[in-house]
C-alpha cells in the first residue's frame, strides 16, 4: 500500500476485524481467514509506522470498541443472575472473551511491542481486561462482588474452590478494577475475622487464641497472594490490616477487660510463650488499630 492512510479509512478495516472476532463471545464466530488476518495486521502496522501515525488513536479505539462489545454482548447475559448463577455466566463470558482478545491483539501486535512498550502503557491484554471488567462492575458491581466474596468465604470454611475462580480474579487484577475488588476482599476479610475473633476468644485459651492468630495470618497471606495475584510481601502487609488487626484488637480488649474488672489476667495469659506473643504483637501496624476501612 502506498500513500497516507487516514485513521478513518484504516480504523474502518480494523473495526470490522474486531466485530468479526466479537462473535466468539456468543460462540457463533468463524475465525478470520489467514488472508483477512494479514490484512488487519498490515493495516494496523501501516497506521503505526507512517509519518503521521495513529498509534494512540488505535490504542484508544481498541479499548473503546472492546468495551462496546462487552456492553452489547456480555452484559445482557448477566441480567437477573445472582451468586453462583452470576459467577457461572461471568466465567463463561470471560473465557470466551479471552479467546476473542487473543485473536484481536494479533492484529495490533506491532502496536503492543513498540508504542505501548515505549510509552509504558498497559499492555493490550491488560487494557482488554479493563474493557471487560470495567463495564461489568459499572452495571453489576454488587452482584460481582457478592458472588466472588461468597466463594472466598466458602473456600475459607473448607469448601473446594471452582478452578475458574482464579481465572476471573486474575483477570480482574490485570484491569483497572483491581483496586476496587482488592478493597472489597480486604474489607470482607476484616469483617470475617472480626466475627471469628469474638467466637475464638471465648472458646480458646489465650495461648491457643494467639496460635489461631498466627495460623490465620499464614493462611490468609497465601490466600490473598494467590487470589489477588500479588507478592507474598505485599500480601503479608495487607494481612496485617485485614487479619491481624481485628484478631489482636479483640485479644487486647479481652486482656484489658480482665484488668479493669479488678481481676488478674488469667493464668494462661501469664504463661503464654514470649516468642508466640511477641510474634503476634509485632504484626500490628502503627495506625491500623481501630480502623477497618480499606477505601
Amino acid at each position: 500500500m502506498n500513500g497516507h492512510l487516514s485513521f478513518e479509512e484504516g480504523w474502518k478495516v480494523l473495526e470490522q476485524g474486531i466485530v468479526k472476532c466479537s462473535k466468539i463471545l456468543e460462540c457463533t464466530s468463524t475465525r478470520p481467514t489467514v488472508a483477512e488476518y494479514m490484512n488487519y495486521y498490515d493495516c494496523s502496522y501501516r497506521m503505526a509506522v507512517q509519518k503521521q501515525h495513529y498509534c494512540q488513536e488505535m490504542y484508544n479505539g481498541f479499548k473503546t470498541t472492546l468495551a462496546d462489545c462487552v456492553r452489547a454482548m456480555v452484559l445482557p447475559h448477566l441480567m437477573h443472575k445472582k451468586n453462583d448463577c452470576f459467577f457461572r455466566e461471568l466465567l463463561k463470558m470471560w473465557s470466551n472473551y479471552a479467546i476473542m482478545v487473543r485473536c484481536v491483539t494479533g492484529f495490533f501486535s506491532y502496536l503492543d511491542r513498540c508504542y505501548v512498550e515505549q510509552y509504558k502503557l498497559p499492555s493490550l491484554s491488560d487494557a482488554a481486561a479493563t474493557s471487560f471488567f470495567g463495564p461489568v462492575f459499572s452495571f453489576f458491581g454488587d452482584e460481582a462482588r457478592t458472588a466472588l466474596l461468597t466463594m472466598i468465604r466458602q473456600e475459607r470454611d473448607g469448601n473446594n474452590m471452582d478452578s475458574g475462580f482464579l481465572d476471573v480474579m486474575h483477570g480482574i487484577c490485570r484491569s483497572e478494577v483491581k483496586t476496587l475488588m482488592q478493597n472489597a476482599v480486604l474489607q470482607d476479610t476484616y469483617d470475617y475475622y472480626s466475627m471469628r475473633s469474638s467466637e475464638w476468644i471465648v472458646h480458646y485459651s489465650l495461648p491457643d487464641y494467639l496460635a489461631k492468630v498466627q495460623e490465620s495470618m499464614e493462611k490468609e497471606t497465601n490466600r490473598l497472594a494467590y487470589y489477588l495475584n500479588i507478592s507474598s510481601d505485599n500480601s503479608f502487609d495487607l494481612c496485617l490490616q485485614a487479619v491481624n488487626a481485628p484478631l489482636m484488637e479483640t485479644y487486647d480488649s479481652y486482656a484489658r477487660e480482665k484488668q479493669i474488672g479488678g481481676q488478674l489476667l488469667l493464668q494462661t495469659y501469664k504463661t503464654v510463650e514470649e516468642e508466640l506473643l511477641g510474634r503476634c504483637s509485632s504484626l500490628t501496624l502503627g495506625g491500623c488499630s481501630g480502623s477497618n476501612s480499606f477505601d
